[in-house]
């Protein structure tokens, strides 16, 4: 039984729970669903929910699961404390192959975190914006808001978001400094494309197709104050949090200073990003100069998008080709080394990507153990060393300028009105192609589709 199908049954326990735990109502209807006792009994401490979460009796699990969900951060924190032991060692020395108990576990931390590997980043996330930005507003914290393709909480997310949940939301340094100081919120851009080859054996190989996600800082009435697009390695994104949680302090009571301040710190993080790109693209002449447009006119195809993401291009390049209808052109791989560019260019430092923790997520999702995990964790920090050279010389310095660009007085933008920018812009899957420009009508594959 499924989340959703029990929203009717267990409603009237939901109410009676959570007044007697004095927890909130729940997020929305679509992702914050709880459970509730009937008949006039006790509600379940959050406590007992947590204890209830695991158990191997599934529908008593989900109502328990469903009701920890609702009762937001205060769930959540009942649950990581209950069963604090069990998660260090999935957290920490997680087994090669985990039992079922543990796999109870760790789908009780997803759905209550709203975050698939939830156990080891040990983070909240809403998926309502307006109950983060109350929470914003009585922290006083701003919001990190991640938008991608798919969802946070399932496997299959597009390939960025899941290289965040692998490399930096459970990084200690990360993880810690999101607890302190950000209200978490991510939001889905549109289902996420993926693809099956049946191999006609029993196996089969799927993966996902196209897009990018972006993390974007709001303050608590939702305006973007900067925007992170693409995946970063862990110092870099670091960095980006300390920055943005700086700029986040510096607003005050004073709307004309505060956007000085906003408008001197976009201003400041411009230049320097310029200075780096000139820096790198004297090393590296076969950089595209900045500004360059892009060459596509109408409607953007995969075919163009993918290029623009090293991760996503080495995960699933190969596939679609395979899969791109006939007669037109395989994706263009260019000649830049973004690899290289991050590591001599950028100064990436290619050894501090994954931290001890990733590495046991690592260990958690493919089984691997040491030392035939070292050949994954090699190739999969240079990816993200591409990807952070690739962003910073492309993406992020159309974002900043964006953001420096606004005429005098005019508010910062919208997180929907930045974010529609973005997708169509930069990421080159714009909201009105809902076939993210992997179907051309032009193009026929002579399958017949009428009959």
């Amino acid at each position: 039984m499924t989340l959703r199908s029990l929203r009717v049954v267990t409603f009237s326990f939901l109410v009676c729970a959570l007044t007697s735990c004095g927890g909130s109502a729940p997020e929305n209807a679509d992702d914050d669903v709880g459970s509730v006792a009937s008949g006039g009994e006790a509600a379940p401490s959050l406590e007992a929910l947590a204890a209830s979460a695991v158990s191997d009796d599934r529908e008593l699990a989900e109502r328990a699961i469903a009701s920890l969900r609702a009762a937001g951060p205060r769930g959540h924190a009942a649950l990581m404390s209950t069963h604090a032991d069990a998660i260090a060692v999935l957290r920490d020395a997680p087994p090669i192959t985990p039992d079922a108990a543990s796999e109870r576990l760790r789908h009780a931390i997803d759905v209550v975190s709203g975050q698939r590997d939830g156990h080891a980043s040990g983070l909240y996330w809403h998926t309502d914006l307006a109950a983060a930005e109350a929470e914003a507003r009585a922290s006083g914290r701003p919001i990190l808001s991640l938008r991608l393709l798919g969802r946070l909480d399932e496997e299959m997310s597009c390939a960025n978001s899941r290289y965040f949940r692998l490399v930096l939301y459970p990084n200690r340094a990360i993880s810690s400094y999101l607890r302190d100081h950000y209200v978490l919120h991510w939001s889905s851009e549109r289902p996420v494309p993926r693809v099956t080859i049946d191999m006609g054996d029993g196996r089969r190989l799927e993966r996902t197709l196209t897009g990018n996600s972006i993390h974007y800082v709001l303050d608590a009435d939702g305006s973007v104050l900067d925007a992170l697009p693409g995946l970063y390695a862990p110092r870099s994104m670091l960095a980006f949090l300390e920055a943005s949680s700086q700029l986040h302090a510096a607003l005050t009571g004073d709307l004309v200073a505060s956007e000085a301040s906003v408008a001197s710190a976009h201003g400041l993080a411009l230049r320097r990003t310029e200075i780096a790109f000139r820096s790198a693209r004297e090393a590296f002449p076969a950089i595209p100069d900045r500004g360059q447009p892009s060459g596509v006119i109408g409607l953007p195809s995969a075919i163009e998008a993918m290029p623009l993401t090293v991760s996503k291009l080495a995960v699933e390049g190969n596939m679609l080709d395979a899969v791109r209808a006939p007669g037109t052109d395989p994706i263009d791989r260019g000649t830049v080394d973004w690899v290289r560019v991050g590591l001599d260019g950028y100064g990436i430092d290619g050894a501090a990507i994954f931290d001890e923790t990733s590495r046991a997520l690592l260990r958690l999702k493919t089984g691997r153990d040491e030392p035939a995990s070292n050949d994954v964790v090699l190739a999969l920090s240079r990816t993200i060393v591409g990807d952070t050279a690739r962003n910073e010389a492309t993406f992020r310095l159309s974002v900043l300028e964006w953001l420096t660009t606004r005429d005098a007085g005019e508010p910062r933008p919208t997180l929907e009105a930045f974010n529609e920018r973005v997708y169509s812009e930069l990421f080159l899957t714009p909201a009105s192609d809902p076939w993210l420009g992997l179907a051309d009508p032009t193009v026929w594959d002579a399958i017949e589709r009428l009959h």
